[in-house]
């Protein structure tokens, strides 16, 4: 049970905020975290030391929200009527830049933000793993179940999307 401790304090606020940028939904977030945790619990026996601690939390929270969106029986891998994410996720301004420019990049980050979202759960899962959380290749194709080249040309591809709908939603389309 240390271990279950140990891992919540060191990850709990990476799983959530991979759930927050995942539904847009802090509330939901916040269950789908606990979720993940508690099967943690049940399966830490199951372990194996093939992967780090924190690829197989994340594992098992892509398997938590993948669950989720199939008791919904949610058919597309978008949060539901969610046009923006809530305030506070990712949305640190430099102190001291102008307001203009703190506008700019604001808006900038909204714009990627909804990008996000139109993007699939593998898509939008494999961006937020590797830019936000910061995983290297090898724990994302651990992740994933699959290839360290499978992860890096997923990245490649999921960005090139990421960018085209971010240059749809600039040009107002």
């Amino acid at each position: 049970m240390e271990r279950i401790k140990k891992l919540y304090v060191l990850h709990k606020e990476a799983v959530y905020r991979y759930f927050l940028r995942m539904t847009g939904n802090g509330e939901e977030a916040g269950e789908l975290t606990q979720e993940t945790f508690y099967q943690a619990c049940l399966s830490i026996y199951r372990f194996k030391k093939t992967a780090s601690l924190k690829t197989w939390l994340f594992s098992i929270a892509r398997n938590v929200y993948l669950k989720n969106l199939r008791q919904k029986g949610a058919h597309k891998m978008l949060p539901w009527g969610q046009e923006e994410f809530p305030d506070g996720v990712d949305m640190h301004i430099r102190e001291g830049s102008l307001p203009d420019q703190a506008l700019i990049l604001k808006e900038d980050k909204e714009r990627i933000r909804k990008a996000l979202l139109c993007l699939s759960e593998n898509d939008r899962t494999i961006i937020i793993l590797k830019e936000y959380e910061q995983l290297s290749y090898e724990e994302i194709a651990g992740v994933f179940g699959q290839s360290v080249n499978w992860a890096r040309v997923t990245f490649f591809r999921a960005k090139k999307r990421l960018k085209q709908f971010y240059e749809e939603s600039e040009s107002g389309k």
